[in-house]
């Protein structure tokens, strides 16, 4: 290839920040971009572009990450934008004021989009009130009362050199990779303040409706899973495969082939440190969310006391091994595999590796790790739209 990926990764999200501060980690991710002391917020958008690249960064529940896509001639260049948004940002307070204004209308677009809203209505409803139920951009009331104090007491606070992890895919030589992101995060600029220890949710039975005036009821359904450390994660993603990983699904099959009772339904899995969530979603017209949680209950029984046909389990399999091999044609997707690996297992996994534990998962696996998953004293239950409790049944 020609290209090189980097992203430098640092462990703290939403999950990190308090009620009051709920959003600072993403708000950071945003300032970085408007000013240091060499460069101001049009140069740092054209440092890479100018040269055909890509900059870019997002923020998630767990963890920051500061990125980069770029011809590997360009690599030295790109190192040297990222260490210098992350260690020099100027935060400067004009700049803090017209940003909280950027970020409240993204805050709003996601309010106009209810396939994205009932996401974090879910997260709300299944973390409860630990911080990993928190909206990760925040919310408007949270955002408009950030300091710059707040943003970097925030940076001091996590930006420990014991939570970044510095992650490259592509054409170009590790020696030289190592000096250059070596002379640019061994400044002193970072310091050790210790570890910071992440609560665990309580995991109990929940359903939450949120009235909104628009055309379809979207809802959001899930159970706590395993780590993403766990040996039996293979079977796990086999198993949200044979649920909902595609068209040829049993959710989709049922649900929308069958029934006709919706245009778009799929299973998604999210794993965080120290659990997860096995979820799936769907959007359907008024009157129609009982019949349809009443199908996917019946889907998720049926798997459990019938298990899977010879030729279901292969194509489960099939699916999971292309759609690893062919993202990973992408140095980006490879950058994330590896940063990912190294922060929630600690180790690299080769992609042999990973297609040997496929093919190692047995049918009966899958049932163990179905009936483990599937427990109807644990269902989530989140619904956006005209809908009401009622109609939220539970999972028997």
């Amino acid at each position: 290839m020609r290209s090189v990926s980097i992203g430098v990764w640092v462990d703290v999200g939403s999950r990190d920040e308090t009620q009051e501060l709920n959003g600072i980690s993403h708000f950071i991710e945003h300032m970085v971009f408007k000013g240091t002391p060499s460069r101001n917020a049009q140069q740092i958008a054209s440092s890479l572009e100018s040269v055909g690249g890509h900059l870019n960064a997002f923020t998630s529940r767990e963890q920051t990450c500061f990125y980069a896509k770029v011809l590997d001639e360009h690599l030295p260049n790109a190192i040297d934008v990222i260490s210098d948004i992350m260690l020099n940002s100027l935060f400067d307070e004009n700049e803090i004021t017209k940003e909280k204004k950027v970020v409240i209308e993204e805050i709003n677009d996601v309010e106009d989009s209810p396939s994205d809203l009932i996401h974090d209505i879910f997260a709300a409803t299944i973390w409860d009130s630990n911080p990993l139920g928190f909206p990760i951009m925040g919310t408007p009331v949270t955002v408009s009362k950030f300091t710059r104090n707040d943003l970097t007491s925030h940076i001091n606070r996590n930006y420990q050199p014991e939570r970044i992890i510095i992650a490259a895919s592509g054409n170009f030589d590790h020696s030289n990779l190592l000096s250059l992101t070596t002379s640019k995060y061994n400044s002193g600029s970072l310091q050790s303040v210790g570890s910071t220890e992440r609560s665990q949710p309580d995991i109990t039975a929940r359903r939450i409706c949120r009235e909104k005036d628009i055309g379809q009821i979207h809802v959001c359904l899930g159970l706590p899973t395993i780590e993403f450390g766990d040996k039996r994660r293979t079977a796990l993603l086999i198993l949200n495969n044979v649920l909902g990983g595609g068209m040829s699904s049993r959710l989709f099959q049922t649900v929308r082939e069958q029934a006709g009772l919706v245009y778009s339904i799929h299973s998604f899995m999210d794993f965080s440190e120290g659990g997860g969530v096995l979820g799936s979603y769907f959007a359907t017209s008024k009157g129609q969310v009982e019949k349809t949680l009443e199908l996917i209950y019946t889907v998720f029984n049926d798997l459990k006391n019938t298990g899977l046909s010879e030729q279901e389990f292969y194509y489960a399999k099939s699916q999971l091994k292309g759609n690893l091999v062919l993202g990973l044609e992408s140095t980006s997707n490879r950058m994330n595999r590896i940063a990912r690996h190294e922060i929630l297992l600690g180790e690299y996994l080769s992609i042999n590796d990973t297609i040997a534990a496929i093919d190692a998962v047995t049918e009966r696996d899958v049932l163990e790790i179905a009936e483990l998953i599937l427990n109807p004293r644990l269902i989530n239950i989140a619904a956006l739209g005209p809908v009401g409790q009622a109609e939220l049944i539970p999972y028997q």
